[in-house]
């Protein structure tokens, strides 16, 4: 069985922010039970919770499972926190007509 670390045992910046809807609370369970971190929260960083590419590679796997979307791995890296990741998934979501295109 994993070890699991408090929170409250790390150096982290941020406040805890608990989930604000489904998806952010299914990758806080998510990246709990990947890093042995709880709770997790949304304004938290992946790497600051210990997390590396190795974690990283697991942890896109399972999410890609798990909401049905391929995130690129280059997302967890700009943007390790479950709020960021959240929104990416919704953007995922979207068919590609209506995502921005950036021009």
């Amino acid at each position: 069985m994993a070890t699991v670390t408090a929170r409250h045992d790390l150096e982290i910046d941020t406040e805890y922010a608990a989930p604000g809807d489904e998806t952010e609370a299914r990758l806080a369970e998510l990246w709990s039970a990947q890093l042995g971190v709880f709770p997790v929260g949304v304004h938290d960083d992946f790497f600051e919770l210990g997390g590396d590419s190795l974690f990283a590679a697991e942890l896109l796997l399972t999410m890609d499972r798990e909401f049905g979307v391929e995130i690129p791995a280059w997302t967890l890296f700009l943007s390790p926190t479950i709020v960021e990741m959240a929104q990416a998934i919704a953007e995922a979501r979207k068919p590609a007509e209506a995502r921005p295109t950036g021009a």
